[in-house]
C-alpha cells in the first residue's frame, strides 16, 4: 500500500490509466483471442474444402490407374496458398502421387509405403482424418470413396505460418493503441486532478486556518458540483463553529460562576492527579489559593487522613482515576489543611468520561462536615444515653444485656444478673416541687449509682425513676449484696429543696440472666420482682425465684401479661361505647347524631367480661398500652367509618405510654392518613396527669393529631397541680371535668366552686367542658344551670358493646 501514491492528484491519474490499461488489456487480447480463431478456423475449413477437392478430382485417375494423371493433378493441387505437401494413398498406404513445396526431395517417396489412416469400425463412413491440427500447420486426410468402395486416401498439409503473423500484427497494433488510450487518460486525469485538486488544496488550507484559530475564512462556493456542496457545508459548518463556541464560552462562564457560588467544594484533577480547578469553597476549605493549587499534585494540597487511626489516606480522586467509577469517602475523613486546620470532610469524588468513552479526569465534590461530624457524635451519644442523667438509655442497656445473653448461652455456667431498681414516691416530689426539682434528684441519684457501679456493672437510666444494672459474673446472692448496698445508700440520702426535706427510698428486683431466655423475658423478670418489691412495703430487695410459685400475686402478674397478651391476639378485647349528651340540646328533638366515648372490655377465654380495672394496672406495669391502644384506636376508627352518619363525635382515649413511643405515634398517624374522611369526628382524650407529666411528649402528639383534623379533650381535669397553668400550653378542644368534683357537688361547696371555676376558665378559653359521673337529673341540671356544655354518665347512657349501639 505504500507503492500508491498519497495525493488525490497522483491517486486518480494512477487510477484512470490503470484502468485504461486494464480495459485495453482486456480489449486487445479479447481481439487477438476472437481473431486467431477466426484465422484458425478459416485455415482448417481452407484444408478441408482443397482436400475434398483433391480427393474428388483424383477418382477417374485411381478408376483407371493412371499415375501420370494424379502426378499433374497433385502438382496442381500442390501450387494452392500455403500448402505444404500433397498426397494421393491407396488402401494399402502406397504413395500413388506426392509433391512437397517445403521439401521436394521428397517428392522421390512416390511408390513407397506409408501407415494409412485406420477407418474406425463404428464410423466407417468418418470424413476426415487429422495427423495434427496446431499453430503451425494443419494435416488432414479424407478416404476417396466411388459408390461404397474406398479406393484409397487423400492427404493435404496447409501451413499456419501467415495466420500467426497476422495475429501478431493485430496484437502489437493492440498494444500500441492500449498504449496511446493509457497516455491519452493520463494526461486527462492530470488536467482533471488539477481542476480539482486545486479546489481541495484551497479547503485544507482553510481548513488549516481554522485548526489555527481564524474564524473569518471565505470558501470556494462557485459551481454546482459537489465540492461546491462540499465548501458550502464547510461554510454552515464554520458558522456553527462559531455559534457553539460562543455557546460553549456562555456555558463555560455560567458553570465557574456557578462553581464559585455553590456552597460544596469543588476540584478538578487531570488524568495525572494534578489540579487544573478550585472553586472558591475548595480554597476556603484547603486554605490554598487557586492560582497556587493550580498544577500541583492534589495529595500535596489535599492532605488526607482517618480520623480514627491517624493514617493518610489515598485521595478518592485518584481512586476514582484508577477504577473509572464514583468513589465516596470514609466517614471518619479528615483534611489537614494549609494552615494546619483539621476539618471533616464528606462526599466523593468520580471520574470525567469523554464521549469516547476515555477518563480524561476526576472531579472531587466536599463539603465541610465539622460541625456535621460533631452532631453526629453528639447524636451517636444521645442514642445510646440519657441526656438528663448522661448514662447509658434503655436502648444501650438493652443491647449490653443480649451480649450477656449470649455469653450466658455460650457458657452456661457464667452467671450474670439484672438489678431493676425503681425509686419510691418520687411523683412526691414532682408532684410537690415541680419537675426541676424531680431532675435534680434523678441526676443526684444517677451520681451516687455510678460511683457504686463503675467497676461492677453497666448502669442505665432505663424509665423516668428506673435504673437498670447489668452484672457480669455475679451469681445471685452476690447481686443482692451488691444490690443492698445500693438500696442503704438511696435510704440514707436525702434531698432538700426550697427548705423541704424528701427522704428517698429504693425497690429493687433482681433476675438471674439465662441463655435460653429473650430479653423481654428478663426483663419483665426483674420488673415482677421490683413490683413485688413495691408491694411488700418499698425500700426492699425481692429476687425472682423461677421455683417459688408459691407467691400468688408474683402468679397473678405473670399470668395478666400472658392473658392480655393472648387476648390482643385471639381478638378478645371488646370495645363499649358511653353516649357523650350535649346539655344544651332540646330535650324534645331527637338528635340525629351522638357523641359517644370508646371504653374497652376483655372478654376471657371462657366467656366473662373482664373490667378494665383489673388488667389494665398490668397492661401499664409491662408495656402493653401501645399495643392496647392502637387495637382498640384502629377498631374504633373502623367502626365511625361504618356508622360516620349516625356519629359527631367519637372519643378514644391514649394512655401515657402510648404517648413516649415513637413506633405507636408513627401507626397511628399512618392509620389517621389512610382514613383521612372521618378525620374530623374523633377526639382523642389524654389524662391531665400524663399530659403534664410528659408535656413535651404530649404537645408534639397533640399538634401532630391536630394537623390530621382531629379534636383533643384532657381528660380527669383538675386532678392534678398547677392544673389552669398548664392548661394554656394544651392545644386542647374540651376539658372532661374530674368525677370526683362531680359525684358530690350538690352537697360540697368546694366541689361545686372547682367545677364552676374550670368552668369559667373553659369558657375564656373557648374550650368547650364535659362533666364526668353524672348520676342523676338533679347533678345535670345543676351542670346545666353553670353552663357545662357536656355530660357523661350512668343518668345517660350506660356503656354498651359497640355492636348493640345502632341495632
Amino acid at each position: 500500500m505504500k507503492l500508491l501514491p498519497k495525493s488525490i492528484k497522483n491517486k486518480l491519474i494512477f487510477s484512470i490509466a490503470l484502468i485504461h490499461a486494464l480495459l485495453m488489456t482486456l480489449f486487445v487480447f479479447d481481439l487477438v483471442q476472437r481473431q486467431h480463431q477466426f484465422l484458425t478456423e478459416e485455415s482448417s475449413m481452407a484444408a478441408q474444402s482443397i482436400v475434398q477437392t483433391y480427393a474428388a478430382n483424383s477418382i477417374p485417375w485411381m478408376l483407371s490407374n493412371d499415375l501420370a494423371g494424379l502426378e499433374e493433378l497433385t502438382v496442381t493441387q500442390a501450387k494452392l496458398a500455403n500448402v505444404n505437401f500433397v498426397m494421393l494413398l491407396n488402401n494399402h498406404g502406397k504413395i500413388l502421387a506426392y509433391h512437397n513445396n517445403i521439401n521436394p526431395e521428397h517428392d522421390q517417396n512416390v511408390g513407397k509405403y506409408i501407415e494409412p489412416p485406420k477407418l474406425n469400425p463404428f464410423r466407417p463412413n468418418q470424413s476426415a482424418h487429422y495427423y495434427f491440427n496446431d499453430e503451425n500447420a494443419i494435416d488432414i486426410s479424407i478416404p476417396i470413396w466411388q459408390t461404397q468402395s474406398q479406393l484409397g486416401w487423400a492427404r493435404v498439409q496447409l501451413s499456419r505460418i501467415n495466420t500467426s503473423n497476422s495475429i501478431k500484427i493485430i496484437t502489437n497494433e493492440g498494444l500500441l493503441y492500449t498504449f496511446i488510450a493509457i497516455l491519452f487518460g493520463s494526461l486527462m486525469a492530470w488536467y482533471m486532478g488539477n481542476n480539482l485538486t486545486s479546489r481541495i488544496y484551497k479547503l485544507i488550507e482553510n481548513t488549516q486556518r481554522i485548526r489555527q484559530g481564524e474564524r473569518h475564512i471565505d470558501f470556494p462556493t462557485h459551481g454546482d458540483d459537489e465540492l461546491s456542496d462540499l465548501a458550502h457545508n464547510f461554510k454552515s459548518m464554520l458558522r456553527q463553529l462559531n455559534q457553539n463556541e460562543e455557546d460553549l464560552f456562555e456555558e463555560k462562564e455560567r458553570a465557574e460562576i456557578t462553581l464559585r457560588s455553590i456552597g460544596d467544594a469543588v476540584v478538578v484533577i487531570d488524568t495525572h492527579s494534578i489540579i487544573t480547578y478550585m472553586n472558591p469553597a475548595a480554597e476556603q476549605i484547603t486554605a490554598w489559593d487557586h492560582y497556587l493549587a493550580q498544577g500541583k499534585p492534589v495529595n500535596e494540597v489535599m492532605q488526607l487522613f482517618d480520623d480514627t487511626n491517624k493514617k493518610p489516606l489515598e485521595n478518592p480522586g485518584t481512586r476514582a482515576l484508577r477504577s473509572s467509577q464514583v468513589v465516596g469517602m470514609s466517614k471518619n475523613t479528615t483534611l489537614v489543611n494549609r494552615l494546619g486546620d483539621t476539618i471533616t470532610l464528606v462526599d466523593s469524588a468520580a471520574p470525567i468520561i469523554d464521549r469516547g468513552g476515555q477518563t480524561i479526569g476526576a472531579i472531587l465534590v466536599f463539603r465541610d462536615a465539622t460541625e456535621e461530624y460533631s452532631l453526629q457524635q453528639r447524636l451517636s451519644w444521645q442514642a445510646t444515653h440519657d441526656t438528663l442523667t448522661e448514662l447509658y438509655n434503655r436502648t444501650a442497656f438493652e443491647t449490653e444485656l443480649e451480649k450477656l445473653i449470649k455469653l450466658s448461652a455460650e457458657n452456661p455456667l457464667h452467671n450474670s444478673c439484672l438489678i431493676y431498681l425503681d425509686l419510691d414516691q418520687f411523683k412526691v416530689v414532682n408532684d410537690t416541687v415541680g419537675h426541676t426539682a424531680g431532675d435534680i434528684l434523678l441526676n443526684q441519684i444517677a451520681v451516687m449509682l455510678a460511683q457504686h457501679t463503675e467497676k461492677h456493672g453497666f448502669l442505665s437510666r432505663i424509665g423516668g425513676d428506673e435504673f437498670g444494672i447489668l452484672l457480669n459474673n455475679f451469681n445471685l446472692q452476690q447481686a443482692q449484696e451488691f444490690a443492698e448496698k445500693l438500696r442503704y445508700s438511696i435510704s440514707q440520702h436525702r434531698f432538700y429543696w426550697e427548705g423541704k426535706r424528701f427522704q428517698v427510698s429504693s425497690s429493687i428486683g433482681i433476675a438471674l440472666i439465662h441463655g435460653n431466655l429473650s430479653k423481654t423475658l428478663i426483663l419483665s423478670r426483674a420488673d415482677i420482682a421490683c413490683y413485688l418489691a413495691k408491694d411488700k412495703g418499698r425500700d426492699r430487695i425481692e429476687m425472682y425465684h423461677e421455683d417459688d410459685l408459691s407467691r400468688q400475686q408474683d402468679q397473678n402478674i405473670i399470668d395478666w401479661v400472658g392473658r392480655i397478651r393472648h387476648a390482643l391476639d385471639e381478638n378478645r378485647f371488646l370495645l363499649y361505647a358511653q353516649k357523650i349528651v350535649d346539655l344544651n340540646a332540646d330535650p324534645d328533638v331527637k338528635p340525629t347524631q351522638q357523641r359517644y366515648e370508646i371504653l374497652i372490655r376483655m372478654k376471657d377465654q371462657d366467656g366473662q367480661i373482664i373490667s378494665p380495672g383489673q388488667f389494665l394496672p398490668a397492661a401499664e406495669r409491662f408495656d402493653l398500652m401501645s399495643e392496647l391502644d392502637l387495637y382498640i384506636t384502629q377498631r374504633a376508627i373502623r367502626w365511625l367509618k361504618v356508622h360516620s352518619e349516625k356519629i359527631e363525635l367519637l372519643n378514644i382515649n391514649i394512655s401515657g405510654q402510648s404517648l413516649s413511643q415513637e413506633n405507636f405515634s408513627r401507626k397511628l398517624l399512618e392509620f389517621l392518613e389512610q382514613n383521612q374522611a372521618n378525620n374530623h369526628k374523633i377526639c382523642f382524650e389524654i389524662t391531665e396527669t400524663v399530659a403534664i407529666n410528659q408535656m413535651s411528649n404530649t404537645i408534639d402528639f397533640l399538634n401532630k393529631v391536630k394537623s390530621f383534623g382531629c379534636l383533643l379533650a384532657l381528660d380527669d381535669f383538675g386532678s392534678g397541680f398547677a392544673t389552669f397553668s398548664w392548661l394554656k400550653n394544651l392545644p386542647v378542644d374540651f376539658v372532661k371535668i374530674d368525677g370526683a368534683f362531680i359525684t358530690d357537688v350538690l352537697h360540697d361547696p368546694v366541689d361545686a366552686v372547682m367545677v364552676q371555676t374550670i368552668r369559667d376558665i373553659a369558657e375564656i378559653m373557648q374550650i368547650a367542658s364535659i362533666a364526668e359521673f353524672v348520676e342523676n337529673e338533679a347533678v345535670s341540671d345543676w351542670l346545666k344551670t353553670i353552663g357545662i356544655h357536656y355530660a357523661q354518665g350512668y343518668h345517660f347512657d350506660r356503656p354498651r358493646p359497640i355492636s348493640e349501639i345502632f341495632d
